[in-house]
């Protein structure tokens, strides 16, 4: 997310005033009753709604949090995805956790759940995926830019990107403008460099790729290798489209990684586990805060030895595997094919004695519902000590999940639930899916995962709201009472053992040691 640049209006209002980068008035329009007294906004704070309200964005509150602060004249103006660079980093985070507050309280939500942001360790330099547009100028020129909307600023080196990166970016700009790799340079979406500072994976992203130009590009891979000593892997990734999304090909049956050189998979270390993924998968950007951000999660969520958890968006099992030594159960859903396949690799070289599956679906009610095993309530009759229930993960997309998933999820009555966001913006719809669907936040963590940057990561633990959710259906008629689970239902319900609970059913410590164990407790 990145601030727009406001144009001046043709006549100035009578109750707005200029302070450096941002221009405020005096009144609070869209949500009068709900702001805080310190809160001011403006008519370039106000996104368009359909029905003609306007909507209080995150990005606003960090405006209005740095303008309080009187900070704006340090304000990196002219790049707004390093807009924060320039202040001091306690400043940052002092202006980040107002911002958050602010945000929470304007939108009606318990803003004293929020706490002082973590902060990175690494708060400059931390990017472990940075990107260039590759563009080409009316002028023929060629240009790296970020890419951030319709910017088309040239940037070769950036604050956030660790020197290794742009070392990569500078001396491919010098190779592509050459005679030689002219086509090369013509050819390109992105540049994608992947990985921390001494270890990295080059992306070259193509619209077009031909014999001719394919020749070229296997010619400077033997460059890289011989004068970009820290590219440990190079890959090719045709996308046609030229979607903005820089690693998804939206060509139906593509395959289109292709390995010039190097390992076949990224690695990262967290939480005492190593993981390997394929250049395709999702990682987060900051490596550096992700020891305290599994730390944090599990203290969160809690699981126990008894416990069941999902994750759900798990990628190539970053949370299933590094909280994976607590609950005796995991199980990990994504849609991503090679990252499922890295995630089970993954869980067998670091928990190779935890019963932890994966399935490579789409994160959908359905799949939650056909997929999933079933949920203790559906095991236990009510005269039956139940497990400690299930426990849920969500760390989806920035653009969040649909409400039909999160209900579908409320159907399972998990007895905690850990949504992560990556995008605040997110956070008011989402908890407004999980109030009507009878669960509430009961704490709150703020990371600075973007250090510099006008964003940050939140956690939210959810449990069920002590006022039940409605019994009704959507239909209006009341839903018929289930009374105690059938024990014939309870029977036949499927086992869904992963391939290590297999092994040990063989051995005798399956699942019927552990049926015993859960009904004599």
């Amino acid at each position: 997310m990145a601030f727009s640049k406001t144009r001046r209006p043709a006549h100035k209002p009578q109750n707005r005033r200029k302070t450096g980068a941002f221009k405020q008035t005096k009144s609070f329009s869209a949500q009068d009753e709900k702001a805080p007294a310190p809160v001011r906004s403006t008519a370039s704070n106000k996104k368009e709604q359909p029905d003609g309200s306007t909507e209080f964005l995150f990005q606003h509150a960090v405006a209005l949090a740095v303008s309080n602060a009187q900070l704006e004249d340090k304000l990196d103006a002219e790049h707004p995805h390093e807009l924060l660079v320039p202040l001091d980093y306690a400043d940052e985070c002092r202006v980040k956790t107002d911002a958050v507050r602010s945000f929470w309280q304007v939108h009606g939500l318990p803003s004293q759940l929020v706490r002082e942001i973590v902060p990175s360790p690494v708060p400059r330099g931390y990017r472990a995926t940075s990107k260039r547009r590759v563009y080409v100028s009316r002028g023929g020129q060629l240009r790296f830019c970020m890419g951030y909307g319709a910017e088309r600023e040239e940037t070769l080196r950036s604050a956030l990107e660790p020197e290794s990166h742009n070392e990569v970016y500078a001396w491919l700009r010098k190779m592509l403008v050459s005679p030689v790799y002219r086509a090369v340079g013509r050819s390109l979406n992105f540049i994608v460099v992947r990985g921390g500072s001494e270890r990295l994976t080059l992306i070259l992203n193509f619209f077009h790729l031909d014999a001719a130009v394919m020749h070229k590009t296997k010619l400077l891979a033997d460059h890289v290798r011989a004068e970009l000593p820290r590219v440990a892997a190079m890959f090719t990734f045709l996308d046609e489209t030229r979607s903005e999304f820089y690693l998804e090909s939206r060509s139906a049956g593509a395959h289109p990684f292709k390995k010039l050189f190097g390992s076949e998979y990224l690695d990262l270390t967290a939480a005492g586990c190593k993981f390997l993924y394929p250049p395709s998968a999702f990682s987060q950007v900051n490596e550096s805060i992700l020891d305290a951000f599994l730390h944090e999660a599990k203290k969160l969520l809690k699981p126990g030895p008894e416990s069941t958890m999902i994750d759900l968006f798990s990628g190539y099992g970053l949370f299933a595997v590094a909280l994976g030594d607590a609950p005796e159960r995991v199980v990990g859903m994504d849609f991503n094919g090679p990252a499922i396949h890295s995630a089970s690799g993954n869980a067998l070289h670091n928990r190779p004695d935890a019963d932890i599956e994966f399935i490579a679906a789409a994160v959908t009610p359905s799949a939650i519902e056909n997929k999933l095993p079933p949920c203790p309530a559906d095991l236990y009759g009510a005269d039956e000590e139940q497990p400690e229930g299930e426990l849920f993960i969500l760390d989806p997309p920035r653009s969040g999940v649909r409400p039909n998933v999160i209900a579908a999820i409320a159907k399972r009555s998990p007895a905690r639930v850990l949504n992560i966001f990556c995008s605040a913006d997110e956070v008011p719809r989402t908890l407004k899916a999980w109030k009507h669907n009878g669960y509430s936040p009961t704490a709150v963590r703020v990371f600075d995962m973007f250090p510099g940057s006008p964003n940050v990561e939140t956690m939210v633990l959810l449990e069920k709201s002590k006022k039940k959710p409605s019994s009704f259906t959507p239909n209006g008629k009341k839903k018929a009472s289930s009374g105690k689970p059938r024990k014939a239902e309870k029977a036949a319900a499927p086992a869904h053992k992963s391939n290590r609970a297999a092994k040990k059913a063989a051995h005798g410590h399956g699942d019927k040691s552990r049926d015993t164990r859960k009904k004599t407790r």
